[in-house]
């Protein structure tokens, strides 16, 4: 009878969170400025809510990237998203077990340090002394992030939600040696080969070749139930192959058989 019990309390509380259920979204997405996003992952998010009908409605809220985290242990409705997934985060969160970004690893991108060689370990860059600039709260692959966690006196930490942007900025004025960032974002903002001739670009070896970004949320009946509804789209024929025509083009042409191959795999593991 508790058997019982038990098995129409679970399928009553789907049924209840999946009639509208209703999700912040932390996020620097303002949807009030009524422009599009310009950035693929969220487009992409917007595009599975709109797959599941009326099961969800999602609203943005702003926060850092050091507060988001803490949003999910103090808001039950609240969720993330393009995170990558470390035992540490899966503590205060409920991942989607499919991905809904991917991405090349990250760079360590150095200015007027032509003398460190094109795949280079951190650890051999902590050694030299060189000033390295991280965004505080951003996950950069487990094997990356214990290096900065270890070595914290020897990065420079930026917060904020501009915190990468700031970090970009800083290297170009010469405030710093380096930092760590895809290097599709940096090239983007240097267009002409003129302005990149200071700069190098080298692969970590600590880093893998790509990494995945996922939707979480908080760990709460709220969460939970977003998150199956999130896997439920992620699932979907249709939106994977959207997922992987969107990711056609947006990096460089050696990166991008990886990143297809990735979510190919990602995807046909569950099908």
């Amino acid at each position: 009878m508790r058997d019982l019990v038990a098995l129409f309390a679970a399928i009553f509380s789907i049924f209840v969170y999946s009639a509208d259920l209703k999700i912040e979204v932390v996020s620097d997405y303002d949807p009030d400025r009524q422009t599009a996003p310009n950035d693929l992952a969220t487009q992409l998010l917007i595009k599975l809510e709109r797959s599941l009908g009326n099961a969800m409605t999602m609203s943005f809220i702003a926060a850092s990237r050091a507060r988001e985290w803490r949003e999910l242990s103090q808001n039950p409705n609240a969720c993330l998203y393009n995170k990558v997934k470390t035992a540490e985060r899966e503590q205060v969160a409920v991942f989607t077990d499919l991905p809904l970004m991917s991405f090349p690893a990250n760079r360590l991108i150095l200015r007027n340090q032509k003398e460190i060689p094109d795949i280079v370990s951190l650890a051999t860059v902590i050694d030299r002394g060189l000033r390295i600039g991280v965004s505080d709260g951003r996950s950069y692959g487990n094997k990356i992030d214990n290096l900065i966690s270890q070595h914290k006196d020897t990065f420079w930490f930026a917060e904020g939600n501009q915190s990468a942007y700031r970090l970009r900025a800083m290297l170009s004025q010469g405030k710093l040696d380096g930092i760590i960032e895809y290097s599709s974002v940096f090239i983007a903002e240097h267009p002409s080969a003129h302005s990149l001739n200071q700069y190098s670009f080298h692969a970590i070896t600590e880093a893998d070749f790509t990494i995945f970004g996922y939707i979480a949320c908080a760990r709460s009946d709220e969460g939970k139930a977003a998150i199956r509804l999130f896997q439920q789209a992620l699932s979907e024929p249709r939106m994977q192959a959207k997922i992987i025509d969107a990711h056609k083009g947006l990096f460089f042409e050696l990166e991008e058989p990886y990143i297809i191959q990735s979510l190919e795999n990602a995807f046909s593991v569950q099908q």
